[in-house]
């Protein structure tokens, strides 16, 4: 009975907010089999994860073993020294290796799949591989020292890896609207419509934010609850308090503003180049004219009329 309830405290935070983040998907829900190998996923890199940090720290002995100082026959940085391998360690082998391979199996899932097809999925399936990691990391933890480091993690180690989830997934999913917006801005100079002078979109700044922001969250995260000082566990809890806000903050948006992708890509043009909101007018005046109220537009009818009518406009 006891293991059952130490099982069932390390679970509730990552399943609770599962189910949060799941129930906030308005576009289209994802299928169940979908989620639970994102989970899952996020479990099987937990193995992985752990060897690459092990080895990081190892090579990062060797490399501090020079300047240590032997003292009741142990190696020991002093001062600044064990500040930077502490931060190398945190930064480094921590949250860049565990950020890393969720990343790399959060683009395993979205590249080419035909069920990430909103704005929101981006941040379900980040959210779900993360929260896997967790619930894994939080049973492990909780077997170890007990139910206090549960009802603790629950309220630090588990969000912060939400607030990674949220975030990955969020840049990730806009470097791809971006990317197809992108692909669809170069037809339209390719049709005249956009000239050279015009400033063109930029994708690979959000696919490297996607691994980037993650990391460092994570990383000062571990940074700051390691330092053990009066200072550091102010700004660790001013900083928790951030990411509460700034996630849920983030979520609620990204919920409201759910579209599709190919929607979301239009949306981008269109607040871009005047020659897309001309065409884009023509399309459903010509349509108004003929009694027609759907107001889906899709590329192909933009790219026409642009052609047809010979619309220009440089970035708005």
């Amino acid at each position: 009975m006891h293991n059952m309830i130490l099982i069932a405290a390390a679970l509730f935070p990552a399943v609770f907010l599962c189910i949060y983040v799941f129930k906030k998907d308005r576009a289209e829900k994802e299928p169940w089999w979908l989620l639970v190998m994102l989970f899952c996923s996020g479990v099987i890199i937990c193995f992985p994860a752990a060897q690459m940090s092990e080895w990081l720290r190892r090579v990062e002995t060797d490399i501090f073993l020079p300047f240590t100082t032997q003292l009741d026959g142990g190696n020991y940085l002093d001062g600044w020294l064990f500040d930077l391998y502490n931060a190398m360690d945190k930064f480094i082998a921590v949250a860049m290796v565990e950020e890393g391979f969720k990343w790399i199996v959060l683009l395993a899932f979205t590249k080419k799949n035909r069920h990430f097809n909103s704005l929101f999925d981006g941040i379900i399936y980040s959210v779900f591989i993360s929260l896997g990691f967790a619930a894994f990391e939080n049973l492990l933890y909780t077997f170890k020292f007990g139910m206090e480091t549960a009802l603790i993690r629950m309220l630090t180690a588990v969000p912060i890896h939400l607030f990674c989830g949220v975030s990955m997934g969020y840049y990730l999913t806009w470097y791809y609207i971006k990317h197809e917006a992108k692909i669809n801005e170069k037809r339209l100079a390719e049709l005249g419509a956009i000239t050279e002078k015009s400033k063109h979109l930029s994708a690979r700044r959000f696919f490297v934010m996607s691994v980037v922001m993650p990391s460092l969250a994570h990383g000062f995260y571990n940074f700051s609850y390691s330092i053990s000082k009066a200072w550091s566990t102010a700004v660790f809890c001013i900083f928790l308090a951030f990411l509460y806000a700034f996630c849920m903050g983030r979520v609620k948006r990204m919920s409201n503003g759910d579209m599709l992708n190919h929607k979301a890509v239009l949306l981008v043009l269109y607040e871009k180049h005047s020659c897309v909101q001309r065409a884009v007018g023509n399309i459903l005046e010509e349509r108004a004219a003929q009694g027609d109220e759907n107001h889906d537009v899709s590329f192909e009818e933009i790219f026409e009329t642009v052609k047809k009518h010979r619309f220009k406009g440089d970035a708005s």
